[in-house]
């Protein structure tokens, strides 16, 4: 077993995701809800809604967002905080990153 040192880290990021249709009650919470399911996500707050686009069985939303996540303390925070993000089910894609800054 190995151990790696992390450290929680905030940062806002502009993403494109996809929500599913009934999943929560309001878009902002579907947002937070898809932010919230990745791994290293341990708080996401939408900052606001930039673009809603309805689709059969999602709907595909832009949006401006702060998270919080857990990171290696050996890594590039930015770079890092891209892939966790684009890793996530539903994410397709992450615009832009930063400030990443501990907290």
């Amino acid at each position: 077993m190995s151990l790696h040192a992390t450290t929680t880290v905030e940062a806002s990021a502009d993403v494109s995701l996809r929500v599913p249709r009934g999943a929560t009650e309001d878009l902002t919470s579907g947002v937070a809800g898809v932010l919230d399911a990745i791994d290293a996500v341990t708080d996401a707050t939408v900052d606001r809604v930039t673009g809603v686009h309805p689709a059969y069985t999602d709907i595909r939303v832009d949006a401006a967002v702060t998270v919080r996540l857990r990171l290696s303390e050996d890594c590039d925070p930015e770079q890092a905080v891209r892939e966790r993000l684009q890793d996530g089910f539903g994410i397709t894609k992450v615009q832009r990153v930063g400030p990443v800054d501990p907290v």
